[in-house]
């Protein structure tokens, strides 16, 4: 069985742009005029109009790399199960335990500073997804299944200054399809990042940030999987199971399901049986925070680093190039 989330927001943060609107990055009159004297940029949209109230605004476009490793539980419940060709049917006797699902994965993010205030952006990525499954009943046993996916999505944040801070929040959707899930995954991501900016040296700036960032995706999946790939098999004696009350309260497509997966764990099922499946999932934690600091080396280029906590682990690392338009 596989149950798979990819949350992909996490690879769309736009953070460090927010410090154009720092009170504490404010352009000098003479700065203002040099910049303005060759001022040509299509976008932001009354870019113009923010360098004359002496606003440093960044370069319009970015192209930018992010690499991710997140890990968090989900809940599953409703869990539909079949093999073959048969259609699932309720299997509400099956009870998880804990369910992981870390996922590694890298992505090109392209962004536009429409206005001075919103940047917009989109991105195409491929993941690593894992599953760690624990079933408590009726039988006990642990799973885990791998499996590679591709996803694409799409994003703005808003900025603006808060005296000599300031505030961005940021909203994205994404649509990720893995190997063995028959329809995408969909996720919708809004994070919220509260932080400071200081000049360094000529373009050089420096910038940190504490955050909060919510998850939803789709509830609904199905699909179909071997079940040889979820179940090694060699597990055992499971001994008379099928003399349980619990069993003999099964009806015939029930016990076919549990029939095949209890042969697998008993290492008796050389064959490769299909299993399909259908559940609802949620996040079990949909909030966490964030921690993250970023880096100008010029104005052209950027890094950062993000870490979420309590409630879900991740970590992302950017590097970016700005150019102008």
């Amino acid at each position: 069985m596989r149950y798979s989330v990819l949350p992909a927001a996490l690879l769309a943060l736009a953070a460090h742009a927010a410090v154009a609107q720092n009170p504490d990055l404010i352009l000098s009159k003479a700065q203002r005029d040099s910049i303005l004297k060759t001022y040509k940029n299509r976008f932001p949209i009354w870019g113009r109009k923010a360098i004359e109230k002496g606003f440093d605004l960044p370069a319009p476009v970015g192209l930018g790399v992010n690499i991710v490793y997140a890990d968090q539980d989900i809940k599953l419940s409703q869990l539909g199960l079949s093999t073959g060709s048969n259609p699932t049917v309720p299997t509400e006797f099956i009870q998880f335990g804990r369910v992981q699902a870390p996922v590694f994965t890298g992505n090109l993010r392209g962004d536009l500073w429409l206005f001075p205030f919103l940047n917009v952006y989109a991105m195409v990525g491929a993941a690593r997804v894992s599953t760690d499954v624990t079933v408590v009943e009726p039988l006990t046993f642990q799973t885990k299944v791998d499996q590679n996916g591709q996803y694409a999505g799409l994003g703005m944040t808003g900025t603006m200054g808060i005296k000599h801070n300031w505030l961005a929040l940021d909203v994205n959707w994404a649509w990720t399809q893995t190997e063995k899930l028959d329809e995408p995954v969909n996720t919708r991501i809004f994070g919220i990042r509260y932080g400071r900016a200081q000049k360094l040296r000529g373009s050089q700036r420096l910038a940190f940030w504490l955050g909060a960032m919510h998850q939803k995706l789709n509830s609904g999946t199905k699909g179909s999987i071997n079940l040889s790939e979820v179940i090694a098999g060699g597990g055992g004696d499971l001994g008379d199971y099928q003399d349980s009350p619990w069993y003999e309260a099964l009806t015939p497509a029930q016990k076919q399901v549990v029939d095949a997966i209890a042969e697998r764990l008993a290492g008796r099922d050389p064959s490769d049986v299909i299993v399909n499946y259908s559940l609802q999932k949620k996040v079990a934690d949909p909030w966490n925070m964030l921690a993250g600091v970023s880096y100008d080396f010029s104005r052209r280029w950027q890094a950062r680093v993000e870490s979420g906590f309590i409630g879900r682990f991740q970590v992302l690392g950017q590097l970016n190039y700005r150019f102008d338009w």
